[in-house]
């Protein structure tokens, strides 16, 4: 039977009493900390007051799914290598944190704000001029997010592949944007369930832009019917389409 590290003893006792030991983890290697985060986060002990102590200009990865932080959190995120943040279930993030995140983390390349019902098309446009090199962004659930969010992205993130807008209040006009930019040749993953205001024709669109596409969910969106899919299916690793 496997014996856990001394290391991952202490390590395991520090993440979950992290909060009387603040002083000592600002002191610790960058290496110890990184650990440590992975544990915290997972225990979704990571907050507003301790984040600052716990992350260091070097960190690249950063899960905070369901952590209970707020904008106040992503203000002291100073990481100007972050390449990928979780803030899926944050629900007290709003677009003031996550454009203050975009301005100290430029490098940003993998950004999940699934169900943060705060966040809007500013932050969204934060992200997008400033994170240029952004390559999978999901909006699911930031049920404000329109066309505005959509025009920044095509504007300014070539390189983005996979993008979830689903259960957001997008339209024709942001999504053709997004699809007849410079992002079409790159894009392979799309999602759109329950975006309401979609059409046939933004569909369309999509299916003549944007040809390293393989995966397209468009459930629930009662505007988009079969005939402008069904011949397209064979292109496809992974389709779903419902009413």
């Amino acid at each position: 039977m496997a014996m856990d590290s001394l290391f991952d003893i202490c390590a395991e006792f520090v993440a979950d009493s992290a909060d009387n030991y603040l002083s000592d983890i600002r002191t610790l290697p960058v290496g110890i900390k990184d650990k440590l985060v992975v544990k915290m986060t997972r225990r979704r002990k990571v907050t507003d007051e301790n984040i600052s102590e716990l992350l260091h200009p070097g960190t690249q990865k950063l899960n905070l799914e369901c952590c209970q932080v707020s904008d106040v959190a992503l203000q002291q995120i100073c990481c100007p290598h972050l390449k990928t943040i979780i803030l899926a279930g944050c629900r007290r993030i709003t677009s003031e944190g996550v454009i203050a995140l975009a301005s100290s983390c430029p490098s940003l390349k993998v950004v999940d704000l699934k169900d943060c019902e705060g966040v809007t098309d500013e932050a969204v446009r934060a992200l997008a001029h400033t994170c240029r090199g952004l390559e999978v962004l999901s909006l699911q659930g930031c049920s404000t997010i329109g066309d505005a969010a959509l025009l920044a992205l095509a504007e300014n993130c070539r390189l983005l592949h996979a993008l979830c807008l689903s259960g957001t209040q997008v339209t024709d006009v942001g999504l053709i944007g997004l699809v007849t930019g410079p992002c079409s040749n790159n894009l392979n993953e799309l999602q759109v369930a329950r975006c309401r205001n979609l059409t046939d024709e933004s569909v369309a669109a999509v299916f003549t832009n944007c040809p390293k596409l393989r995966t397209f969910v468009i459930n629930d969106c009662p505007h988009i019917t079969a005939q402008v899919w069904m011949h397209r299916i064979a292109n496809f690793q992974y389709l779903s389409w419902t009413v």
